[in-house]
């Protein structure tokens, strides 16, 4: 019964100590890599994106209402 207990909390054991024995006490610096990126054009392609929804949807919504009053009248 102390075997089939003992093994696995002494793998669990040594697991853990082998995974803190190569940890670094600071993080990766990425100040570098984030640095070089330029998101404005990525931003203006999104707002270019939203408005031609924005169109679309002032388009449907127009069409709808224009198709409501003919069949209306």
């Amino acid at each position: 019964m102390f075997k089939k207990i003992a093994v696995p909390v002494l793998l669990a054991v040594s697991g853990v100590a082998a995974a803190a024995e190569g940890t670094t006490t600071t993080g990766v610096d990425l100040t570098p890599l984030t640095n070089s990126i330029d998101f404005s054009t990525v931003l203006v392609a999104i707002m270019a994106v939203a408005a031609s929804l924005v169109t679309l949807y002032a388009g449907v919504a127009g069409v709808r209402w224009v198709l409501r009053t003919v069949k209306s009248a």
